[in-house]
């Protein structure tokens, strides 16, 4: 697929995109063109047909989008699709003023691994799990991973660079800003033609962002057999009520961040109740004191009474644990495409919805030298 053809897929998925917003037809946005039938709309959107210049400009006050919506190739608009873990309190236009946010830095991620040396595997490593798929099933995929890997006895230290690294899907940590309340959205998983992005909030505690990691990469692993909704609860208990897909994740997440070899090394074989020593354990494996005493009650480990028990502990977070804005190697592609003039530094801020001055902390965060003068 040449250059051309791309930049008629790309700009024909916003043109539909920006119409269903609307809640226009064909039939209507082609007779405001001037178009003779509905046919040549079609085509513009499946990217059979460019728009002309003029076209573009009219199409701009039709749907009430800038000409550079249509355009901007750091944009995935009508191509990204995403998994949200979002309170249930959360507003449905306050999730997509954010996911028109996330999707500049997806956009931003695309164009820099586009620019990048690198090769970027376009097989893909997917589950061979399914809705029918059994909860065992899910926690045994999640074991046999973790011990072929080699993540070690505790999975969730490994857990960010392993999908980055080997299964080549980037993860970027990222605040949700000022202006909603913490724990609103915890992080989502967002499918592309030709990559998948994982995406978690870096404020949650160190336990809720290794489960949200976990999670995510089990959408990413099976969105082909199992797409998950648009928008799913953050809460594990209203999870349980919601559809067979959450609570496959929810296996798979604690058996990777807790399997058995590594709960038989902490805490030897056999039943416990000593909620005490659970919880060092669940500090260890960087886990929530609920999530280990719901995976040890599955595995039938522990009795009802030491569940509730561990669950009143609270794990508190190092200074140290907070991950950095993004990740390394996206602030490292960004230093790059800036120090080779591949991209200005404008452009680029505008695009993070940075100021320069927050550009430059970027990269000092990451003791990169600034690539660019203020």
């Amino acid at each position: 697929m040449d250059a051309l053809t791309i930049s008629s897929v790309n700009v024909g998925l916003r043109v539909k995109h920006a119409r269903e917003r609307l809640r226009l037809n064909q039939e209507h946005v082609s007779a405001a063109l001037g178009f003779n039938d509905r046919q040549t709309l079609s085509d513009i959107e499946n990217g059979k047909r460019t728009l002309k210049a003029e076209e573009l400009l009219k199409l701009s006050d039709v749907l009430d989008q800038d000409v550079e919506f249509f355009i901007d190739p750091f944009s995935v608009v009508g191509e990204a699709q995403y998994s949200w873990r979002a309170s249930t309190t959360l507003p449905e236009i306050e999730l997509d003023r954010f996911e028109a946010t996330a999707n500049s830095w997806v956009g931003l991620l695309r164009w820099l691994r586009s620019q990048d040396a690198a090769e970027h595997s376009p097989l893909g490593f997917t589950l061979r799990l399914d809705g029918t798929s059994s909860y065992e099933a899910a926690q045994y995929a999640a074991e046999q991973l973790a011990r072929k890997h080699q993540l070690g006895q505790v999975p969730a230290l490994k857990l960010s660079q392993f999908i980055e690294k080997d299964l080549d899907i980037p993860v970027l940590f990222v605040d949700t800003g000022p202006t909603l309340q913490q724990g609103a959205i915890s992080g989502a998983a967002c499918h592309l033609p030709e990559m998948g992005v994982i995406l978690v909030n870096r404020r949650e505690s160190a336990a809720r962002r290794n489960f949200d990691l976990a999670h995510e990469l089990f959408h990413s692993l099976t969105w082909e057999r199992m797409r998950p909704d648009h928008r799913e609860s953050n809460s594990v208990e209203a999870r349980q009520r919601t559809r067979r897909t959450e609570q496959l994740a929810d296996n798979f997440a604690a058996a990777l961040l807790m399997p058995r070899a590594s709960l038989d090394a902490l805490l030897g074989e056999g039943r416990s109740t000593d909620a005490a020593k659970l919880f060092e354990v669940a500090n260890q494996l960087q886990v929530s004191a609920t999530a280990l005493g719901w995976r040890l009650r599955s595995l039938g480990r522990i009795d009802e009474a030491t569940q509730q028990a561990l669950s009143q502990y609270r794990r508190v977070d190092a200074v140290e644990e907070l991950p950095g804005l993004f990740s390394r190697s996206f602030v490292e592609q960004l230093h790059v495409a800036l120090d080779k003039g591949r991209l200005s530094a404008r452009k680029a801020a505008k695009t993070l919805g940075f100021s320069l001055h927050e550009l430059t902390e970027l990269f000092t965060a990451y003791r990169l030298p600034v690539p660019f003068a203020l």
